[in-house]
């Protein structure tokens, strides 16, 4: 008893259009056949009531859209990197801040735009499979050392871009409008698309909004005569984050809605970037989202395809979370629960991979089969994995107070790097948008902020274990943009154990198989492959080995800290 649920663009597609024949489910496309937009087929087929996986196709002009046809925001390999640590370019407009008691991993570095851009050219993103950037906040930053509020109050530069001073400027030290620009236009002609990280939350005190109009920002100072700051919880919509950093009390202006959504359209207008990644979104309230999406929708997708693509920043639960995920406000936020399991189940001696397992299943379940939310290894907000994985740290200690004592945490243990390179693997073949910090792609290492954002190393600047681990984990990269069904495709879970876990990414076009071992010791599985996937052998796309399926069985063995990715065939 089967029946086959088939929406269209979350309408319910007429049933005279669907046909069970034997063991095939085929879908009339006649109604569709002139539309030259692209069209979302999610299909159902449940048998006594129990659904099996969500299938998605996309359509154009009533045929399953290919590759080459259109970009979609599932195909998105996002590379998170921070101007000031990528690549100086541009020694000319350097000009560290001068103060005594800043540190220089806190202060400015020097890299630029021209930097990025001349990276771009010489290929190095599209050699690494990368088609779209995150950059850091390009605004104007203040010329000053800022003493932070909490203990041990340490002195740090706005390097990063987060303390802005000015709504429409440049920060100098990175590059002029222009080259920003430029910077856009050269990674439009290379197959890059850019997303500007925006602060909409707060600005620098220096900022003229904060100058000119008060009434839009509220205060640190509580009824209580305490500090509401950096108390994310607790006051999540009206916390600072410094006290030089003034957020703004947007329920109690409109006005600051308008000005903040007016301005974050006009950057994309202005430059031609392609979407936002949005600093701290859960301190920013519904309304603010939900009127900058609405400018978005009306003001700028109509002229371009794909439309704007707006990756928020939360801390929370899945809740909390999901609650800015609708059509009304972001399309996507980072999925930090699977990234905390997953963190912790390859950091932990203890840690199972059927946690991991629950972890993507329940974000499945809450986000919708090929969601859109962004999975991570790392980010500038954390310790850098590869510490954690080789044993220098662990979660338990202070990883800013590491980041300023010597020696520096290098990379030692081979089997470092064997462990990333698992981690790797499950990042760019599970559902969601994989997305890449700088310098985990040869296995960069670091305590928290700023350790965690040293200046990038490109060629002979890498040791020999680094150029071996950027090949590894290039070639992953390069697979899921080859193969549509690690971006596209349905997710099915074969196996999930304590060290080994084992699925399954399929779409019109092919089915893979992925096996995960982070174990120390190589395993041999013995994995029994559903009826239904109709497979002679298991072709590997790693190491070119192929597995005959003998009575549905297929036996391989994965190698300690392993991992391999096979095509049905």
């Amino acid at each position: 008893n089967v029946k086959v649920t088939v929406l269209k663009d979350n309408a319910f597609y007429p049933e005279q259009f669907i046909e069970i024949n034997n063991d095939e489910i085929i879908i009339d496309l006649q109604p569709i056949s002139g539309d030259p937009a692209i069209t979302t087929f999610r299909i159902v087929a449940a048998c006594d009531n129990l659904p099996g996986n969500v299938i998605t196709v996309w359509t154009r002009n009533g045929a399953p859209l290919s590759d080459e046809d259109g970009f979609l925001w599932h195909d998105a390999i996002i590379y998170s990197l921070m101007i000031d640590r990528f690549y100086n370019g541009n020694s000319a407009n350097d000009a560290p801040i001068d103060h005594p008691d800043l540190d220089w991993k806190a202060n400015f570095q020097g890299g630029d735009f021209a930097g990025i851009i001349k990276k771009i050219k010489s290929g190095y993103f599209n050699q690494l499979g990368i088609n779209t950037i995150w950059i850091s906040p390009v605004n104007k930053t203040t010329n000053q050392a800022w003493r932070e509020w909490p203990e041990p109050h340490r002195y740090y530069s706005g390097y990063h871009g987060y303390w802005p001073v000015s709504p429409t400027e440049t920060e100098p030290r990175f590059g002029t409008m222009a080259e920003f620009k430029q910077l856009v236009e050269t990674a439009h002609r290379h197959g890059l698309r850019i997303l500007l990280d925006f602060v909409s939350n707060h600005v620098h005190i220096e900022h003229p909004f904060y100058k000119e109009n008060r009434n839009w920002f509220g205060t640190y100072e509580l009824p209580d005569g305490t500090h509401n700051i950096r108390r994310w919880d607790e006051y999540r919509l009206t916390t600072w984050f410094d006290t030089f950093l003034a957020s703004f009390d947007y329920i109690n202006s409109p006005e600051a809605i308008e000005a903040m959504t007016n301005n974050a359209i006009w950057w994309i207008k202005e430059t031609g970037i392609d979407g936002f990644r949005h600093d701290a979104t859960k301190h920013v309230p519904y309304e603010f989202w939900r009127a900058l999406t609405r400018k978005a929708k009306t003001e700028i997708n109509p002229n371009r395809a794909p439309n704007v693509f707006q990756i928020g920043e939360s801390f929370g639960s899945h809740e909390l979370i999901k609650s800015y995920v609708n059509n009304a406000m972001l399309e996507s936020q980072f999925s930090f629960d699977q990234f905390f399991t997953a963190r912790r189940i390859f950091t932990e001696t203890n840690g199972k991979l059927s946690e991991l397992k629950i972890a993507i299943d329940k974000a499945q379940e809450i986000y919708g089969a090929n969601h859109l939310m962004g999975n991570t290894l790392d980010s500038h907000d954390q310790i850098r994995i590869m510490s954690l994985l080789e044993g220098d740290m662990t979660m338990s200690e202070n990883g800013v107070e590491r980041a300023f004592r010597e020696p520096r945490i290098e990379v030692d243990e081979q089997s470092t790097y064997q462990k990333e390179q698992v981690l790797f693997c499950y990042l760019l073949t599970v559902p969601g948008v994989p997305i890449i910090y700088y310098g985990d792609e040869f296995g960069m290492t670091g305590a928290n902020d700023p350790d965690n954002r040293r200046m990038m190393r490109f060629g002979d600047q890498l040791t020999e274990p680094e150029k071996e681990q950027l090949k590894r984990n290039s070639k992953l990269i390069q697979l899921r943009k080859k193969y549509s069904a690690l971006r596209r495709g349905d997710y099915l879970n074969l196996y999930a154990g304590d060290n080994v876990m084992i699925y399954s990414r399929g779409n019109a076009f092919q089915r893979l198989i992925i096996a995960l071992n982070k174990n120390d010791q190589s395993e041999t599985i013995n994995l029994t492959i559903p009826d239904w996937m109709a497979v002679k052998t298991l072709a590997s796309l790693i190491n070119d080995k192929e597995i005959p399926i003998k009575n549905q069985t297929a036996t391989f063995t994965l190698p300690k800290f392993g991992y391999d990715i096979f095509i049905l065939r």
